[in-house]
């Protein structure tokens, strides 16, 4: 964002708002507000050696997390001829462990945000970017060509947290990201993050970093929720950074419909960088968007439940 739209921003959000807001989220970190049953999930979902009967078990002691995971295997982004009978037919037939893990954590930790007060969020629309990037992230993360690579599971959980820091804003601040979000609308070439930072002093993307922290997530997943709109990023967990940032760039441009050369030009570079070559990466654009419709109609079953 350049220095005109900065020194454009209304100064009815001021200091003063800014040291309330980051006061709410030092508060929120502080007391995370999960429920001694979903630390308890993260933690058991979190094991490596976590088998798929005992995630079935893990999930069916979790009535509204099991309805979630039974609603998003009756989309139609399964494909499957036959619905689920039942919970483990659903995980073990159809999902599969690694899908199941990453769904749930993601459930788990965006349950914890209360975003009803926000009268301009849109539910849909998060789930629906959420469920874009970690889809592309997921089909790419196979094609990277350097050290310290993501697997695919890695990648689709790290898609689908990668935004959680702008439930956090929307939880602590819903007012002030009303305001975010009708400026944003208004002049669709700022960018979110700049006008969090003008009138919040603080972006989605810093609130994502420090509860990652704070609720001890993964430091791969932690340093995607930091740092995934930082294109020059090369430090620790670097490569997994630079594939979120690629596919959350390519996720708003199908959400939008444009795409700026400036944008494909940066694009290029990355991949580069990702030793991913130009012929993979059109091969995997081009899958990724036959899933489109069916990953719209799976983040309208998870935004539903989000509202």
């Amino acid at each position: 964002m350049n220095d005109r739209h900065k020194d454009s921003s209304p100064s009815v959000h001021g200091s003063k708002d800014n040291n309330s807001t980051h006061s709410s989220i030092r508060g929120l970190i502080a007391l995370p507000p999960l429920p001694r049953r979903s630390h308890e999930l993260l933690r058991l979902l979190s094991d490596p050696a976590l088998n798929i009967l005992r995630l079935v078990e893990l999930i069916e002691q979790t009535p509204s997390l099991a309805a979630r995971i039974m609603g998003a295997a009756g989309s139609p982004f399964f494909r499957s001829p036959t619905p689920p009978r039942h919970l483990s037919d659903a995980i073990i037939r159809l999902l599969g462990l690694d899908l199941v893990r990453d769904l749930s954590l993601s459930l788990i930790l965006s349950q914890s945000f209360r975003v009803q007060h926000s009268a301009r969020f849109d539910p849909m629309r998060y789930w629906r970017h959420a469920m874009l990037s970690a889809t592309l992230a997921q089909i790419l993360a196979p094609k990277i060509a350097v050290n310290e690579a993501p697997n695919p599971s890695e990648a689709y959980l790290a898609g689908l947290l990668h935004n959680l820091g702008l439930l956090a804003l929307v939880h602590v601040a819903p007012e002030g990201m009303d305001h975010v979000f009708e400026q944003a609308e208004a002049d669709p070439a700022q960018s979110l993050a700049g006008i969090e930072r003008a009138l919040l002093g603080l972006d989605h993307a810093d609130a994502g970093g420090e509860i990652a922290v704070a609720w001890h997530l993964p430091p791969a997943i932690g340093a995607a929720m930091r740092h995934h709109r930082d294109a020059l990023y090369r430090g620790p967990h670097w490569p997994l950074i630079i594939l979120i940032n690629v596919a959350d760039g390519a996720s708003a441009e199908q959400t939008h419909g444009e795409q700026r050369t400036d944008d494909v030009d940066s694009r290029a570079k990355l991949l580069d960088a990702l030793g991913i070559a130009p012929m993979h990466w059109e091969r995997a654009v081009a899958h990724w968007r036959e899933q489109v419709d069916n990953i719209e109609r799976l983040a309208a079953v998870l935004g539903s439940r989000l509202s």
